[in-house]
């Protein structure tokens, strides 16, 4: 199973499902440059997600990207990014720092590309981590 984003919102959309809780919802906007792929709110602490699947440094991350995450941080609000990191076998969740700095919140290691159940407890970990 090769893993890309739509994967891991597959993998989203089936972590939240036993929690009437949990709200998730993928967004596509081609009207707001930098917007993430995931809105969410889970046990009252809202936020955003982006969805990458990136070995590169800064995650294939838009100048867009990077200014839309420091101006929602600016306001308060709480933004990550989700990625996966093939080479590594690792999914990585990040969040941006000002100036313009990418930090790791937690790091899950696979010892090979995970399967769709591994994948989804690690994504299910991510974001109970987020709504803490």
């Amino acid at each position: 199973m090769s893993i890309n984003e739509s994967k891991l919102w597959k993998r989203i959309k089936v972590a939240q499902k036993p929690y009437p809780d949990w709200f998730l919802f993928r967004l596509e906007s081609n009207t707001i440059n930098g917007i993430p792929d995931v809105y969410g709110c889970i046990r009252n602490t809202s936020f955003w997600l982006e969805l990458k699947c990136s070995n590169a440094k800064d995650k294939g991350l838009s100048k867009f990207q990077w200014n839309w995450h420091i101006d929602y941080l600016r306001s308060g609000g709480k933004s990550f990014i989700l990625n996966y990191h093939a080479t590594q076998s690792k999914l990585e969740l990040l969040a941006i720092h000002e100036p313009r700095d990418l930090h790791q919140v937690q790091e899950w290691t696979f010892g090979q590309e995970p399967g769709s159940l591994e994948l989804e407890a690690r994504v299910h970990d991510a974001l109970v981590l987020i709504a803490s």
